[in-house]
């Protein structure tokens, strides 16, 4: 996770932003991956391992990469949870917004949004 750190630590974040971008569609557009998630969304509750998966690949997973990622961005332990969380929080809303949008393509719009935001806030230029 070091040497992943060290990468994105000089990736503009515009990379980050276009990765991010790639995930979400990828959970949310590609038939496969988007019934993969509603599936480990409903059974997360009745299985363990569903559970597990979910987690990992929906929830503390992408927040504990996330975390990795600011941690060495910042250069700050300290804030990288937070910042990780102010990130990474409205990305998994939008899943859910998206799955019940009419117009899928203002929910991409939110994300870009989002992230554009982050940026400003961040100041991560």
């Amino acid at each position: 996770m070091e040497k992943v750190t060290a990468e994105y630590k000089e990736t503009a974040f515009d990379k980050i932003k276009q990765f991010t971008k790639v995930q979400f569609l990828h959970w949310t557009e590609e038939e496969f991956s988007c019934c993969f998630r509603k599936m480990l969304t409903l059974e997360q509750y009745r299985e363990p391992q569903m559970a597990q998966l979910y987690q990992n690949y929906l929830a503390s997973g992408p927040l504990t990469y996330m975390e990795a990622l600011f941690s060495g961005m910042l250069g700050d332990e300290g804030k990288a949870r937070q910042t990780a969380l102010d990130f990474y929080g409205p990305i998994f809303l939008l899943y859910s917004i998206y799955d019940g949008a009419e117009d899928k393509s203002h929910v991409i719009k939110l994300l870009e949004e989002h992230m554009d935001h982050f940026l400003q806030e961040m100041q991560i230029r």
